[in-house]
């Protein structure tokens, strides 16, 4: 196994931090760098850092690129999962009492390549959701409301097909300050079913999927909320993964990139937002804040 060295770059201040490392095989380290370049334009700019760092003849640098193009596209959709079905079925791993919440942790993402690969592999994966909420109130700060609760949420597939999209009576007042940001009021929401009435139903959608939302953080925690005034159990087979963090990633080092382009406060107009924004990454397009 190899070591792939993870930085922080600060192009205003022409400086550089080692952030992390990621294990990867021989191969794959060969072809990252490569590949990734490729696709994100910088193609030349790889070749002559291995001529630079190499000595490489012309010869050596084809062979090279060959066999780092064949590699990135064979292994860069890959995903690995670890199986314990059989091992549990033998007794030999005791079953609910090993920690393996490390091997489901989202990617990190440290800079405008590792965005635009984010986004591309998102965007390929069927297995992704995309989730936004609209609620009663904040989680943190010195706004914020120890009974906030979804009162519209809507999921949407990586495609862009609606896969739910519905408003819920609250089980405490919608408060006039947050109803100027989103505009649902209580009386529109009066005759809204409870969130405990749709939530197999939402659940169905979510349970071992990848679910994208722009600030994973809140949505995670006030649907956990939700649950609590509900008397539910919140979601536990779920990865959330935060576009806001790798957006802010994508056009560091602005740091005053964080609001969603295009957001209406509309759970589902926010869906779609959040998906067109993926795309935009996927292609290294400028974003206008």
């Amino acid at each position: 196994m190899h070591l792939h060295e993870l930085w922080e770059f600060d192009d205003q201040r022409l400086a550089q931090k080692l952030v992390g490392f990621m294990a990867v095989c021989e191969d794959c380290h060969n072809a990252i760098h490569f590949g990734r370049a490729i696709k994100v334009g910088l193609g030349e700019d790889a070749i002559e850092q291995l001529v630079k760092v190499n000595k490489w003849t012309d010869k050596q640098i084809l062979s090279h690129i060959e066999k780092a193009a064949k590699l990135w596209k064979k292994r860069e959709g890959l995903n690995y999962e670890l199986d314990l079905t059989w091992l549990q079925e033998q007794e030999l791993v005791p079953e609910n009492k090993i920690h393996l919440a490390w091997l489901n942790k989202p990617r990190k993402v440290y800079d405008r390549i590792g965005a635009i690969s984010w986004a591309q592999q998102i965007l390929s994966n069927p297995d992704v959701v995309i989730l936004d909420t609209e609620t009663t109130g904040l989680m943190e700060g010195p706004m914020a409301n120890p009974n906030a609760e979804v009162v519209e949420l809507a999921i949407t597939s990586i495609s862009g097909r609606t896969l739910h999209n519905s408003r819920f009576k609250p089980r405490y007042s919608i408060p006039q300050r947050t109803t100027e940001i989103h505009g649902i009021t209580n009386q529109a929401v009066k005759k809204s079913p409870k969130f405990s009435q749709e939530f197999s139903e939402i659940l169905q959608k979510i349970t071992g999927k990848i679910v994208i939302c722009y600030n994973a953080r809140f949505d995670e925690k006030v649907i956990a909320n939700t649950c609590k005034l509900h008397e539910l159990d919140p979601p536990e087979d779920v990865m959330w993964e935060c576009a806001m963090k790798v957006y802010k990633a994508y056009q560091a080092p602005n740091p005053w990139f964080s609001k969603l382009p295009n957001a209406k406060h509309s759970a589902l107009s926010d869906c779609k937002a959040t998906l067109k924004l993926i795309k935009s990454m996927s292609k290294n397009e400028d974003i206008p804040p």
